[in-house]
């Protein structure tokens, strides 16, 4: 379980190192700077082609890169691009670890998600495609139909279980994907800050259903960017709903222990960007923080800071 978590932790926190855009360039563009998304459509299961459009102008362009640590050794890269208008948005993530035996896998994944932001600001997802690398090179395409609240989810190579019990079409459809999980976090707060640490973030990742339940803690200073710095502090704790092998489970000790989740928030792109993550239990203790950001605010000033 512990492996499956921080697989999750990664994923949700973050997936290319950031691209070279400096405040001197005359168009930013930073979701086409994803070094994989030449070939988002190279290796598609069907016929249906997947398409990012450029950020638009005067869109919100976001970037951060997070290294992750087991027990002190760096064992992850994760970076996280993409933007959004009031009408749509697009993400892409990218993540290597380099793993630790039983605790933390070895992978190279990728991952992209396009949807709409309704009138309300919610986020909804349009399709999300992710891509590993590793032997088996498993091609995973989620197409959302929001007419008749369906998703078809097509996996090759196939998994061999979806999990006991599976979950439901209406679990997979009202969930988000994970990329698209970690934007709406991020706009979590924005009409009232009180929202941000409270209720539950739902997620699908093509077979397990599961929430993220925050839970308010206050502001503590955390090290991020290469400096200690105030941050908003939450709880989110891991609940498996469906899609769970019995293998898969946390148990007590782990079904208890919430992931240490800061936020640190940025007036002018209005964003609640999560910049450090941690999860200990008593064998285990893992720390994902964030590296580097770059933030395009939509009338084009450029913020940047790296550690």
């Amino acid at each position: 379980m512990k492996k499956l978590l921080f697989t999750t932790l990664a994923l949700t926190a973050a997936m290319p190192a950031l691209g070279q855009s400096t405040a001197g360039n005359a168009r930013v563009d930073l979701i086409q700077e994803g070094r994989h998304m030449p070939v988002l459509n190279e290796q598609n299961l069907g016929e249906t082609r997947y398409i990012v459009p450029a950020a638009p102008e005067g869109s919100t362009q976001f970037a951060f890169t997070l290294k992750g640590y087991v027990f002190g050794i760096r064992l992850i890269k994760a970076s996280y691009l993409g933007y959004e208008t009031d009408t749509d948005y697009a993400a892409y993530t990218d993540m290597k670890t380099s793993g630790l035996g039983a605790l933390v896998k070895k992978l190279d994944i990728w991952a992209v998600s396009r949807g709409s932001v309704s009138a309300d600001g919610a986020l909804r997802p349009d399709f999300h495609v992710q891509q590993n690398t590793d032997k088996k090179n498993r091609r995973v395409e989620m197409n959302y139909d929001n007419a008749s609240r369906e998703i078809d989810v097509n996996i090759v190579p196939r998994l061999g279980s979806q999990g006991l019990p599976p979950a439901t079409p209406k679990q997979r459809f009202e969930a988000y994907d994970t990329v698209t999980a970690l934007l709406h976090m991020t706009r979590r707060g924005r009409t009232d800050a009180d929202d941000l640490c409270r209720g539950s973030v739902p997620i699908f990742d093509s077979k397990q259903h599961y929430n993220l339940r925050l839970a308010p803690v206050g502001e503590n200073r955390v090290k991020f960017l290469g400096d200690k710095q105030q941050a908003i502090h939450c709880y989110a704790y891991y609940e498996p709903v469906s899609g769970f092998d019995p293998e898969d489970l946390p148990d007590a000790e782990e079904a208890g222990t919430p992931i240490d989740v800061y936020f640190q928030y940025y007036p002018e792109v209005d964003m609640h960007v999560p910049v450090r993550f941690a999860y200990r239990i008593s064998s285990f203790k893992a720390i994902i923080k964030m590296t580097g950001l770059m933030l395009v605010t939509p009338d084009g000033e450029i913020i940047m800071d790296e550690s």
